[in-house]
């Protein structure tokens, strides 16, 4: 990005993210918020005429340096450094080197044991399996065990989202098949060589026992607005993401029946966006579960991301909140039956569009919260109070 800077009273949007469904409601959110704010498309250079400026564009669109130079007139939508967050091997990283100092945080029973696993190429694979000595042993367990006892693993790319290149298995001929060609399972990819365009990998135990609505595994996405350096806010409003299929916890091929992520899904004759994207305070008007339960589950929620934030905010290199910033992030959920929540991964730029056009009304609340507390304190130079009750938002954590 290179933007030639000329002192003016109008304040300005620069506006440049490419996805059509993100950015009208982006738009339209500060036409509404911020009537008076001018607003621009993001083009590689432009000649800017401002005195303070938001750009709301692509991770790799923004100039760092330049917004860490005007701190007084410039925000953006992004931190710079926030892998400690977003990438899975860092992450849990961060979440191992927290708890061995905070052994009673709730993150201790709320994130699924993880271990790293990196891959070159295949000829090293065996090296690789190596350093997961313990889903080996596992898995060659597992071999002595009946189809419904089998322990499960969730292999992921350690940055990544939209279920991509996520497999499941439990035993290691299934692992060994992702990654040598012989991958059998639906959501196989046509070029295997892909693979290794990847190397950095988490390996999950799976949770096998997830909670279930009409017989469907769900899994619950929430919005965090993190600003400044730092406040962190949940949005309240969280949707409940669904399987197209039934649960069957024994058949890993049908991969529609495990992962609930939409993008999966919509190229499915069966797909209807109503059945597979709910609001997750909708769900008590089912039998299986209650308004109660419902609230015990947001309240967990809260205490997760509470210690989340907690065990990077001092890891200057993996996570550095920004003064002149803001991002909203996608942390993922899952409801064991017994009501346990546990943390899956989080996201930065989350997927919006797969909220829909029918609960877009959530994307559109979410946005215009961002405004007021993120971006309208920064055209007006006033502080915004940080515990609004009547906001969609509550406070979870402040440095």
């Amino acid at each position: 990005m290179s933007i030639e800077l000329i002192e003016s009273s109008k304040a300005i949007a620069i506006i440049g993210i490419q996805d059509e469904y993100t950015r009208n409601i982006i738009i339209k959110s500060l036409e509404k918020i911020l009537p008076d704010l001018q607003i621009l498309e993001f083009t590689e250079s432009s000649s800017i005429a401002s005195s303070k400026i938001l750009f709301w564009l692509e991770y790799e669109d923004i100039d760092f340096n330049q917004i860490l130079q005007n701190k007084q007139t410039q925000l953006t939508n992004s931190y710079c450094i926030r892998k400690g967050l977003i990438r899975k091997a860092n992450f849990n990283f961060n979440i191992r080197k927290y708890l061995s100092k905070n052994q009673n945080s709730i993150l201790k029973k709320s994130i699924p044991e993880t271990w790293y696993f990196e891959v070159i190429h295949k000829d090293y694979l065996d090296e690789a399996l190596e350093e997961i000595f313990e889903v080996v042993q596992e898995c060659k367990e597992n071999d002595e065990r009946i189809e419904e006892k089998k322990v499960k693993f969730i292999l992921k790319p350690s940055l990544g989202n939209k279920g991509a290149e996520i497999k499941i298995f439990y035993n290691i001929e299934q692992l060994r098949n992702v990654f040598e060609g012989n991958n059998t399972l639906e959501n196989s990819d046509e070029d295997d060589e892909s693979m290794f365009h990847i190397r950095e990998w988490v390996i999950q135990r799976y949770i096998s026992n997830p909670f279930l609505i009409q017989n469907r595994k769900f899994h619950i996405r929430s919005y965090i607005l993190a600003i400044s350096n730092l406040r962190v806010y949940l949005y309240k409003d969280m949707l409940a993401l669904f399987a197209l299929n039934s649960y069957s916890p024994t058949d890993i091929n049908n991969t529609l029946s495990h992962l609930t992520n939409t993008c999966l899904q919509v190229k499915e004759n069966s797909f209807k966006e109503s059945n597979q994207v709910k609001l997750f305070w909708d769900l008590s008007s089912s039998e299986e579960i209650s308004k109660n339960d419902l609230e015990i589950i947001f309240n967990h929620i809260k205490l997760i991301l509470k210690d989340c934030f907690n065990s990077v905010i001092n890891e200057v290199t993996q996570f550095m909140p920004l003064e002149n910033a803001f991002e909203i992030f996608g942390f993922d959920f899952l409801v064991d039956q017994h009501k346990n929540v546990y943390l899956l991964e989080a996201n930065s730029f989350p997927d919006f569009k797969q909220t829909g056009d029918h609960l877009s009304h959530v994307i559109s609340n979410l946005f215009e919260g961002t405004i007021k507390l993120a971006i309208t304190p920064f055209f007006e130079d006033d502080e915004i109070s940080c515990d609004n009750e009547d906001s969609n938002f509550c406070l979870i954590f402040k440095k």
